[in-house]
């Protein structure tokens, strides 16, 4: 079921131009700025942009302005595992890793503890509206959640389009509070 979903979800979100995939990102920013967990907010993990996902890096640069912390992830592919680090520069410190999704390099890799974060960004696939979120399908963003605290909000950026009625929840899904379209910031129930 969910592998089913997740390719219709791909190729939907795949089907919109660079400059639908560009002008919702900059709605989904503007939503962004407005969600109060993003305001009170000082260290902020966030996920970089890959292929036609939401784009982050005009709310990084934002968070930099803002004088928020910005943490991204760095994957393991061998342990299915995301590590945290900080990121000081957008333009000097990425790397694209084998899938082409950038990550710090080795020389800025700078760890942070994920229990001292105070807001978490997800990407995803698809979502409903009570949260439920489709992966790549490794179970990346499920493992990494497991162990954080519930007082630390979780949320998804995503284009109206990867929304959903209804996603089946398997035990280990993990999810996110609210989600942040191009046209409203959904409470997730």
């Amino acid at each position: 079921m969910k592998k089913k979903q997740r390719k219709k979800f791909v190729l939907k979100r795949n089907s919109l131009s660079l400059n639908e995939i560009i002008e919702k990102s900059n709605k989904i920013k503007e939503n962004f700025f407005l969600v109060k967990d993003v305001w009170r907010a000082k260290k902020i993990m966030i996920y970089l942009s890959f292929k036609s996902e939401a784009r982050t890096r005009e709310i990084i640069k934002e968070l930099f302005k803002r004088k928020k912390k910005v943490i991204v992830p760095l994957i393991d592919f061998k342990k299915t595992k995301i590590y945290l680090s900080e990121l000081k520069n957008f333009e000097k410190e990425l790397t694209a890793n084998k899938l082409g999704i950038f990550q710090p390099s080795p020389e800025f890799f700078r760890p942070f503890n994920k229990k001292e974060l105070d807001l978490i960004v997800v990407p995803g696939i698809a979502f409903d509206e009570k949260g439920n979120r489709i992966g790549f399908g490794k179970g990346y963003y499920d493992k990494f959640l497991k162990g954080i605290p519930k007082k630390i909000p979780v949320i998804a950026l995503a284009f109206e389009e990867q929304i959903t009625d209804s996603i089946k929840k398997e035990k280990h899904d993990i999810p996110v509070q609210k989600i942040v379209t191009e046209e409203r910031v959904i409470e997730c129930k």
